[in-house]
Parts: C-alpha cells; structure tokens; sequence
C-alpha cells in the first residue's frame, strides 16, 4: 500500500515539472535554461611563471666601430744616390738574369758565374736613376715602366774573352712580379753593359752582392 502512494507521488510530481516546462511557452515565458557552471580561474604555479621573450634588432655597427684600416705606405717621390760596388779591372760573362717576387720586394739578379778566387768579385757597377734610354746606335730604347733605374757594369758581356756568347737568356724581360714591369738590355759594347729596370713606380733599390756564383742583387720594395 506505502508502495502505491510513493510510486502516485512520484507520477504527481513528475506530471508538475512537466506541466511548467511546457506551460512556460504557453504562456510567452522564455524556457527555463540550465545555469552555466561558472569557470574557475586556473591556479597559477608560482615556480613555473611565464617568460616573455623581446625581440630587438641587431645593431649595426656605426663607422667608429670599424677596425681600423693600415695606412697605405706614402708615394715615393726621391731615392738617395746608390753607392758603386764591385771590382774594377774584373772580367766575367753575364750567365743568366731572372726576376722574381719575394715577399714584400721584386727582386732583380744578374748572375756573373763563379768567382775564379776569394778576391774575385762581381764587375764594377753602377746604379742609377733613368728617364730615357739610347743604344749605342743613337737609337732610343723604350723601356715599360713609368718609373727607371739604369744599371751599368763595367768588365761585363754578354760574351767571354773568346768572343763565345754565354748569356743566352732574354734581353727583354717583361715578368708579372707586381713592382718590375720591364728588364731590358740598352748596351752591350766594349765590356760595358746597361740594363734598363722599368718600375710600376718610383721605389728605392738595395743593393748587394752575393758569392758562389757571383751575383748582382737589386731589390725593390713591392706589396706581398
């Protein structure tokens, strides 16, 4: 009996929820909504905070910044005079002449042989400054070069005594060292020759003299 009256209470109720649910429509009542559970805000973690990343641009570096660039070595405008050298009286035939580029200079050889006692020594020479250079011939030598120094050896040929010609090398030299633009023979005449040095500019020579074989060595100073 206690059964029927719980199970007609519930019928009764069920019937009154449906009734307002459906009456509300009816009625010009909006319908009934669900109440939206309110989000909780997410708990923070104090031991992982958020980063924040700032992105700037990377300077550029101003002129003063820059290194610093090595003064270019001045213009050359004077050279002092060339002390002469070598030994008066002395014989020897050119052998060979070669131009090459070492670090820092270009090198000009004449190479006379070897010497025939410790006394020996390269022919007497001197070295000057040029401009133009003539033959013996009274014709004009044309050098390459824009600046020129004459080299002049005294007791020297082409030849030895027995008139057998021994430098059997170029009498024009024009190499790719980047300072010598030109070697040229002017002058082979009664044991004195001249060479003429055509220079892309104007640079002192240093001068020595080597032994075993006998060489003449004229350096110039030229970039590395």
């Amino acid at each position: 009996m206690i059964a029927r009256w719980l199970a007609l209470i519930v019928l009764i109720a069920a019937i009154a929820v449906l009734s307002v649910l459906y009456a509300r429509p009816l009625l010009g009542l909006p319908a009934a909504t669900p109440t939206a559970a309110r989000s909780l805000p997410a708990a923070t973690s104090a031991a992982a905070p958020s980063s924040t990343f700032i992105l700037r641009p990377t300077p550029t570096p101003s002129a003063s910044a820059a290194p610093a660039r090595t003064p270019s070595r001045s213009a050359t405008t004077s050279c002092p005079p060339v002390p002469a050298g070598g030994r008066q009286g002395a014989f020897h035939p050119l052998a060979d002449v070669r131009v090459a580029h070492q670090p820092d200079f270009d090198r000009v050889v004449l190479d006379f042989g070897q010497e025939a006692s410790a006394q020996d020594d390269v022919p007497a020479f001197r070295i000057e400054r040029g401009s133009t250079f003539t033959a013996v011939s009274g014709q004009p030598v044309a050098v390459q070069g824009s600046a020129f120094w004459s080299v002049r050896t005294e007791g020297a040929s082409q030849a030895d005594r027995q008139g057998t010609v021994v430098y059997k090398g170029s009498r024009d030299i024009v190499p790719t060292t980047p300072l010598v633009r030109n070697v040229k023979l002017v002058e082979d005449f009664e044991a004195v020759m001249v060479w003429a040095i055509g220079l892309a500019q104007l640079e002192c020579p240093r001068v020595s003299t080597l032994r075993s074989p006998l060489r003449l060595v004229i350096d110039f100073p030229a970039p590395p």
